[in-house]
């Protein structure tokens, strides 16, 4: 399935509100993609400009929002759980690599 008709298929699957959620599993098999796919997808469609959120709290699962406290609840979702989980490992990620060889130089073994 191509990319526009997967978002196609995932629009169609999605309900809006909360209340109707429904979960990564189920979606994917609906629209006959793997998570990982789904989960990119998604995230395409919200920088589309679709209000797409993801419930962790039952029912749980990716909805569209209905209201404005349903897209605030997901902003606060994200700025105090996954998006600060995103800047430590991003932080982590720039010390690591700053450990790496410059391609070409050998390790000094002491």
């Amino acid at each position: 399935m191509n990319s526009t008709a997967l978002k196609t298929a995932i629009l169609y699957h999605l309900k809006h509100g909360q209340h109707n959620a429904i979960k990564k599993s189920a979606l994917a098999s609906l629209c006959d993609a793997n998570e990982r796919v789904l989960r990119l997808t998604i995230r395409g469609l919200i920088d589309d400009g679709y209000p797409i959120c993801g419930s962790p709290h039952p029912p749980h699962g990716y909805f569209i929002a209905a209201t404005q406290e349903e897209v605030q609840a997901e902003l606060k979702l994200l700025r105090n759980g996954y998006g600060m989980e995103l800047l430590r490992r991003y932080k982590a990620l720039k010390n690591a690599g700053k450990s790496l060889l410059h391609p070409g130089q050998l390790p000094l073994g002491i």
